[in-house]
């Protein structure tokens, strides 16, 4: 098991070192802080494609995705869904939009759109959530090297929340779109390889899989469809947390930010959504695969499926597979470390000193923000090992609200009143919902948080401006996109 963990790690130190060793040589090494946060502000379609498919394609997608179908089976496959949804909704959408304004964070865009105390507040919650996704995907690479190397999970994490940290440290947002283009390339050919390859080594094939479920009355496991209110508590509550608070979310939208312009957004949906959107079948198969091998079931969901991949295939190919996901979660917490990182350096200190920081000394803020990150996030994940995918979906309501009051201040109108009202409101109704039995005692159990708190945020936002007075127009209201808000 370690030859496999000392090979996976050679191959992305090689790789990663060798991306870094060529970008340094290539740039000066007094770069600005745009270099770390936002690339520059000019990748093209292929880099920008990769990078947002990848971005959206860490923990819950490799490992979650494992855990999830394990319990649940193949409607785990609409968190996939989920995401091709997102994807469409930025590219075509709110990507565009926010990088036209110009902004680097999706707090200093709501100070733009309202006022700076709204800024302060979104960037609190916003740092907040991030923060909880990067000690999932700590978690997640955590499990992967648990699996390698038969490492306890928690230690494994600590170990893992090391490695990103020293990775997204290095080089910011251009290494990990570069590295990115490598992983996929690498991941897809061992995910596509090791698909066939399990149908002949599974101890009864796949003819034995479908055969378990059907002899415990549990074919419903075997389809996406599965059970009406699975489809409701767990597939339209994923498409409701994921489309709602992840196409105005800080990592997504830092990364449209890096794009050259919005046609190359726009364009990269072609080679982004099959990327993000097909790669759940997989794990999805092993997750289902593994909770009928007694072997592995009695390992748990948590590693179920990565022990069934490091056991039932060649080491090369595990070598190979292993390698290209720990490449997606170390890109993913990349992405998720950078964004607090740059709220706060951005939207809690450099909002409250008198004189802007220097593009060095926000550089150097950053990188100590994402190592305070780590080491956080690193002593969590010896203590809590929550589910990976409805534990990212909770984080995810929190955002939700983001959403409308962006679009309202875009496209619609402005008011102070109503955006404090649909923010507020949304997070103290996802606290309740949380924490008391107003769901069991309003008798709607079948609604989870994103269902509501989207509820909550459209009503609020579409009464409380119909209502409201007084309000400052809409930010892209009669001007043309040559001249609104170039950054």
């Amino acid at each position: 098991m370690n030859t496999i963990l000392v090979l996976v790690l050679a191959y992305n130190i090689i790789v990663i070192g060798g991306i870094g060793k060529y970008l340094s040589w290539r740039t000066s090494q007094q770069q600005q802080v745009t270099d770390m946060a936002l690339g520059g502000r000019n990748a093209g379609v292929a880099m920008f494609s990769v990078t947002i498919a990848i971005t959206y394609l860490g923990s819950a997608h490799v490992y979650g995705l494992m855990e999830m179908s394990f319990s649940l089976g193949a409607v785990a496959l609409w968190f996939c869904f989920a995401h091709t949804i997102l994807l469409c909704v930025i590219c075509l959408g709110t990507g565009r939009w926010i990088r036209r304004t110009g902004t680097a964070t999706i707090p200093e865009l709501i100070g733009k759109l309202y006022n700076k105390k709204l800024r302060i507040y979104t960037a609190c919650v916003a740092a907040m959530v991030v923060f909880g996704l990067v000690t999932l995907e700590a978690q997640t690479l955590g499990i992967g090297i648990s699996a390698m190397s038969g490492w306890p999970l928690g230690w494994s994490a600590v170990i893992g929340a090391a490695i990103g940290t020293a990775y997204v440290c290095m080089g910011g947002i251009k290494q990990t779109m570069w590295v990115n283009l490598v992983n996929a390339v690498v991941m897809y050919v061992a995910v596509i390889t090791a698909g066939i390859y399990l149908a002949y080594v599974l101890p009864e094939g796949w003819e034995g899989v479908v055969q378990h479920y059907e002899n415990r009355d549990e074919a419903f496991k075997l389809s996406i469809l599965s059970k009406p209110d699975l489809l409701v508590s767990f597939a339209l509550a994923a498409i409701f947390s994921v489309v709602f608070s992840q196409s105005v979310n800080q990592q997504g939208m830092q990364a449209a930010m890096s794009a050259k312009d919005e046609k190359t957004i726009q364009r990269s949906l072609w080679i982004a959504a099959p990327i993000n959107g097909l790669f759940g079948v997989f794990p999805v198969l092993v997750g289902i695969a593994a909770a009928t091998i007694p072997e592995f079931a009695q390992l748990g969901p948590k590693l179920a499926g990565a022990a069934l991949i490091i056991n039932l295939l060649p080491t090369w190919l595990v070598v190979l597979l292993q390698a290209g996901f720990l490449g997606a979660l170390l890109s993913t917490f990349a992405m998720s470390a950078l964004a607090p990182a740059t709220i706060f350096a951005k939207d809690i200190v450099g909002l409250h000193l008198k004189a802007a920081l220097t593009p060095e000394s926000e550089k150097k803020l950053i990188r100590y923000t994402i190592i305070t990150i780590g080491f956080v996030a690193a002593l969590m994940t010896l203590f809590f090992h929550p589910n990976v995918i409805l534990a990212i979906t909770w984080l995810f309501a929190w955002l939700v609200p983001f959403f409308f009051i962006i679009v309202a201040g875009l496209f619609w109108k402005r008011s102070v009143g109503v955006a404090k009202l649909v923010l507020f409101s949304s997070w103290l109704v996802n606290l309740l919902w949380s924490f008391t039995p107003l769901k069991a005692y309003l008798g709607l159990t079948m609604l989870e948080n994103a269902h509501v708190v989207a509820i909550v945020a459209f009503g609020f936002t579409l009464l409380g401006n119909i209502g409201a007075k007084n309000c400052h127009p809409a930010l892209f209201a009669k001007k043309p996109k040559s001249m609104a808000f170039a950054g």
